[in-house]
């Protein structure tokens, strides 16, 4: 990608003993782009040497040759129809300017960026979108930096790599198995790592993403995609195992991908028996798609549907391309009320949208994962698996916030330690509130958590809507076109399968 700098940027840019801070920051996103050079015009240069300050001419000169001089470029002299379209000459210097938007005109660069009100202009009357001021250019050239900003729950935290302890035990049988790690690990030191550490600060685990364009992966049979998420680095440490924070990193991922609108997932893993990770991606959706020259299994997942699926199953559907979930009018959706003591530890990556709360610190390991459980006494035997869960926190928000799909349901159960062995790797509540439950007969739901919604919807919304004429204090069934009013604007539409 060519970017061709206008004088004036230049002069901003090296001419200041303090540089203003749209250029700082402008300067700062093209130098952090590998795809990216800077081109001045060698009529810029010519400007900057007419300078009658010698010393001020000589100190940027030297300055600015440390950019790409932009060598060949078209005469706009020799195009009558673009003369036409700029007009007439009007000022000395519009010679020169003319020859720059040019550049942006018959495509010799990428982008052309320019303070000249003049020139921006003229670029309007042309439609180019590419002749652009410092602070449109700093809107455009932010995107093609990947979004980080996840929302995290407490003790994950999002940093560089080179802050990391590469003496850390997690780290060990990486270096055994990798014999190029460390200068990898090198390579990657201003990468961006989410990772999960001890009280004792002791690193649990680690994922680094990485946005890949027009990739052409490593494996038999051919597999290229033109964007897709890299997972370069998963791992959980041994003495984490149990904590669900496999899955976590999982939705992490899975959230970074959404945030870059990403659909297409994949990562490397050298498979062994009684493998734990290839267990963990397969039930989110990954398959094994081949395998690369190291001997690496390649696996790779959605998580839109392809328009090339054929199967119909919706039990299938839903995992494979999980977040993405089915709905149609013969799914049955449900409104379900949970307490905000239980709601905070279920969903803890949970972020008000109606209020300022505190965070909530005491995280369970349950808290991590995406497969969830939820008990109750309501006196329904109306939910199926693959049903739609729209979670309503009750006392405080009083509003809908998360939705999760059914995975299986157990009716009439009244023995706590049986409820017990059904959720225990997935609960929040404890054996104590289980057995209080028990005084009657106890609905186990088991679900996947998919969304938050982008915004509550209330309780004033919902009865505003003749969605309910009441408070909700059991599980209620709403029709569809009553969950559709709930969903649009704060579902993406492309994640419901149909």
């Amino acid at each position: 990608m060519r970017v061709l700098l206008d004088t004036n940027i230049l002069i901003l840019r090296e001419n200041y003993h303090i540089i203003p801070d749209n250029v700082a920051k402008l300067m700062s996103l093209l130098n952090g782009l590998d795809t990216c050079s800077i081109h001045v015009h060698p009529l810029s240069v010519a400007e900057i040497k007419k300078d009658k300050n010698i010393e001020r001419q000589t100190i940027n000169s030297k300055k600015i040759s440390s950019y790409a001089i932009l060598e060949d470029y078209p005469n706009y002299k020799d195009d009558s129809i673009f003369i036409k379209k700029i007009g007439d000459i009007q000022e000395p210097n519009d010679d020169v300017d003319n020859q720059l938007l040019y550049c942006a005109y018959r495509n010799i660069t990428d982008y052309f960026i320019t303070e000249d009100q003049a020139l921006l202009n003229k670029a309007d009357l042309l439609g180019l979108e590419t002749v652009v001021s410092i602070n449109e250019a700093i809107t455009i050239f932010e995107q093609f930096y990947p979004k980080t900003d996840i929302t995290l729950i407490h003790s994950f935290i999002k940093d560089k790599a080179y802050k990391f302890d590469l003496n850390d035990d997690i780290f060990d049988s990486l270096k055994t198995e990798y014999e190029e790690f460390p200068n990898w690990w090198k390579k990657v030191a201003n990468r961006e790592v989410y990772a999960y550490k001890s009280d004792e600060g002791k690193i649990n685990a680690l994922l680094i993403p990485k946005i890949e364009t027009y990739e052409i992966v490593d494996c038999n049979p051919t597999l290229k995609f033109d964007k897709v998420l890299k997972i370069c680095l998963f791992k959980v440490a041994s003495q984490a195992q149990g904590l669900k924070l496999g899955e976590r990193l999982l939705k992490i991922a899975f959230d970074y991908a959404i945030l870059n609108n990403i659909e297409n997932i994949y990562l490397t893993h050298f498979c062994k028996k009684k493998d734990y990770l290839i267990y963990l991606i397969e039930k989110f959706g990954f398959y094994k798609y081949g395998e690369n020259t190291r001997g690496e299994g390649v696996f790779v997942k959605r998580i839109i549907k392809s328009t090339t699926e054929n199967n119909t199953d919706i039990s299938y559907l839903n995992k494979r391309y999980y977040p993405s979930f089915y709905s149609d009018s013969n799914i049955s959706k449900h409104i379900v009320p949970i307490q905000p003591v239980f709601h905070k530890k279920l969903f803890s990556d949970y972020i008000p949208t109606s209020r300022q709360m505190s965070i909530f610190r005491d995280t369970p390991s349950e808290s991590n994962s995406i497969k969830k459980a939820y008990i109750c006494n309501a006196n329904t035997t109306k939910i199926k698996p693959n049903d739609i869960l729209l979670f309503y926190r009750t006392h405080d928000i009083m509003s809908i916030t998360t939705l999760g799909i059914v995975e299986s349901v157990y009716y009439k159960q009244n023995n706590p330690d049986e409820i017990m062995k059904l959720i225990a790797k997935r609960t929040v509540f404890s054996f104590e509130d289980i057995s209080k439950l028990c005084n009657s007969d106890v609905l186990v739901i088991l679900f996947n958590q998919n969304f938050h919604l982008k915004n509550d919807f209330s309780y004033e919304e919902l009865c505003k809507n003749g969605i309910i004429n009441g408070p909700i204090q059991t599980i209620t069934e709403i029709k569809n076109e009553d969950f559709k009013k709930i969903i649009t604007g704060n579902i993406d539409e492309r994640f419901i399968i149909n």
